[in-house]
């Protein structure tokens, strides 16, 4: 299952899942997006959209009903991606800012896996893959929000390893750097200037170019499968270097 299915990330995440022979179930509140995910898979895929507001609690709690029924009692691969990033000071940081950030960023990812536990007990290997940041490594100006929801997000990635390793469930988070996608374009387009804006965010990226959505998946896949076996607890930068300096 993935969260966030239809957006950037989530869409490399889905493709790359399926192409591993997955049955992806997806959730976003973006039908439009879904749909056009869905046209733009394969012949064949096995693709479930589910639309969800995941920041809704009532919403969320309603789908997880369906969702559970559809998995058949097993869920093997959770990956929490779904999120929220909004550039703004700290002073101007209001209560809705704070709410909508955590509700999305951490509490969702917390009661969906709370949630579907027993489907993840009966896998018997099953991989919890949580999408935090490299803004939960280090500061930016403007993003103090976003930064707390995804530090929390890699504490409680670490504490959920240790806790359900005696049950053969893994739990790993994935620190992605700047990412080619709509959402990263968007930030750029609140400077005056967002091509000069793009252009200092590659300068401090020691690869030389942004992350594409398909080097997230890639990791993502890799978490999800026997090759990371002995893999938990850990939050893996894929961030062409940004953090290394």
């Amino acid at each position: 299952m993935v969260t966030g299915a239809a957006g950037g990330i989530g869409s490399a995440i889905v493709r790359a899942l399926i192409e591993q022979g997955a049955e992806v179930h997806g959730l976003d509140r973006d039908a439009g997006a879904q749909q056009a995910l869905q046209q733009a898979l394969p012949a064949g895929a096995r693709y479930r959209p589910l639309r969800v507001d995941l920041a809704n609690r009532v919403d969320c709690d309603r789908s997880l009903v369906e969702l559970r029924g559809a998995l058949a009692a097993r869920c093997d691969i959770l990956v929490n991606n779904a999120g929220l990033s909004e550039l703004r000071a700290f002073d101007a940081s209001d209560d809705a800012l704070l709410d909508a950030s955590f509700a999305l960023n951490f509490d969702a990812a917390f009661r969906l896996t709370r949630s579907l536990l027993p489907e993840l007990r009966a896998s018997g290997r099953a991989a919890v893959i949580n999408i935090a940041s490299e803004l939960a490594l280090i500061g930016q100006p403007g993003f103090s929000v976003y930064c707390a929801t995804k530090g929390a997000l890699i504490a409680w990635t670490r504490a959920l390893a240790v806790e359900l390793a005696p049950e053969r469930i893994r739990v790993n988070a994935v620190c992605p750097g700047p990412i080619d996608t709509p959402l990263l374009q968007r930030e750029f387009d609140t400077y005056s200037d967002s091509s000069a804006a793009r252009a200092a965010e590659v300068a401090a990226i020691p690869l030389g170019r942004l992350g594409k959505p398909s080097d997230i998946a890639s990791v993502v896949a890799f978490l999800a499968g026997d090759g990371a076996a002995f893999t938990t607890g850990t939050a893996w930068t894929v961030d062409g270097g940004k953090t290394a300096r």
